[in-house]
């Protein structure tokens, strides 16, 4: 087991979206022992509500869920909390994608099935860069 990163401010909170039960368990319990404070939801529609009445620093969402997916909730994410970072997952191997998830205001892609390194590596660069735009 890796020791956790060290990331640049305490208290770091995230949003975990995702339908799948065991996904969105194995990534609370991974973000928990990253030392993040966790939220954990199944549809995007909860997100919206989530997102008003708390600050996150880091959104995790899937691609594909019933109702509004990933990509149908980028964007109002962003205009919710414009500073957040936000990593999203997809099973889908496309470029389309990615390049729509960017377009929307994703700051990472990651593929399933998750690599836990991969996803810790992309957690550290996302939070660091969004630290050094706030930050100054």
């Amino acid at each position: 087991m890796m020791e956790p990163l060290e990331y640049p401010f305490p208290n770091a909170r995230v949003l975990i979206i995702e339908d799948d039960e065991e996904t969105r368990s194995l990534l609370k319990d991974f973000f928990a022992e990253e030392g993040f404070e966790t939220d954990s939801i199944s549809t995007g529609y909860d997100a919206f509500e989530i997102l008003t009445k708390k600050i996150f620093d880091l959104v995790i969402t899937d691609i594909r869920m019933p109702g509004l997916t990933g990509l149908d909730i980028l964007p109002r994410i962003k205009k919710i909390q414009p500073e957040v970072a936000i990593i999203v997952i997809t099973a889908f191997g496309t470029e389309e994608v990615p390049r729509k998830a960017f377009e929307r205001g994703a700051n990472a892609c990651l593929e399933k099935p998750i690599h836990f390194q991969e996803l810790r590596g992309l957690i550290h660069d996302v939070v660091i860069a969004k630290e050094k735009m706030v930050g100054g």
